[in-house]
């Protein structure tokens, strides 16, 4: 998860998150990242926001070892997870750093490649992160990034069922989520930073669920809103998530959920 006070996993949330969230829909984004980052064997990777850690495991089966890949983030709770589920997942080796993105302690041109999945909007310091992002890759090194676009339905739901429970404007600041999704505001940041031969893709990225309750479950518990939900009675709590999964009627398919969510996938060189 983002480097964000806000947008945290509490009360057992990364393993609701990993199980829904990232089984639905991150983990099949982080193999979208990766890919597109185009990874050799031998290059080092590191993983900035790596929140659970799944674009960083991702990365590490793209190399010839996991300890050339490295995942950063803010949240020291959040990087104990992470080594928890790579553990889990049977990968050893990836380096683990608590750290502000935009002061990472690693030598100049130590990376070959820098990924960022739906991170950088939750930096406090966007340009900062960026700059170090330049400066931890070696020369002709590549950057690989994604935010959302805009809101998605799902999004949507959450915000019109809490906000009807807790009070209007209780999810107004989460638009910080799509802060980013200006496609030539984005371009702009990263080419401020020293990058070059930007190039910006568009495409929706499906949250796919065959349980919608378990996956909505999954999606609050990284929101700022998980602690307060956890400490609902059951029943209540449960209703809650019905009305956000009636909210996403239209978002089903056979195989259940199926959501989308507009996304842009940013890739550069150094």
């Amino acid at each position: 998860m983002p480097g964000s006070s806000e947008f945290q996993l509490r009360n057992g949330g990364p393993d609701v998150y990993e199980a829904c969230l990232v089984t639905a829909q991150m983990g099949p984004s982080a193999q979208e990242l990766v890919a597109a980052a185009k990874i050799d064997l031998d290059e080092r990777v590191l993983d900035v926001g790596c929140g659970t850690g799944v674009v960083a495991r991702t990365a590490a089966a793209n190399v010839r070892n996991a300890a050339q890949v490295t995942g950063v983030d803010v949240n020291a709770p959040m990087l104990i997870a992470a080594a928890d589920f790579a553990e889990r997942s049977g990968i050893g080796g990836i380096a683990w750093v608590e750290c502000d993105a935009a002061n990472m302690p690693f030598e100049d041109q130590s990376f070959d490649v820098v990924l960022c999945q739906q991170g950088l909007q939750f930096m406090p310091d966007q340009n900062g992160a960026l700059r170090e992002m330049a400066r931890v890759l070696k020369p002709n090194g590549r950057l690989a990034l994604s935010v959302w676009k805009e809101r998605s339905p799902l999004g949507a739901a959450l915000a019109k069922v809490f906000d009807r429970r807790f009070g209007e404007d209780t999810t107004a600041s989460w638009q910080t989520m799509y802060s980013l999704g200006d496609r030539e505001e984005l371009r702009s940041l990263v080419l401020a930073a020293g990058f070059r031969d930007v190039h910006i893709t568009f495409d929706y990225k499906f949250a796919r669920h065959s349980d919608p309750i378990a996956f909505v479950t999954g999606a609050v518990a990284g929101s700022p809103l998980a602690s307060a939900l956890a400490e609902m009675p059951e029943e209540e709590s449960s209703m809650l998530y019905t009305e956000i999964v009636k909210e996403l009627a239209d978002y089903h398919d056979d195989g259940g959920l199926a959501a989308p969510a507009p996304c842009h996938t940013l890739t550069a060189t150094l």
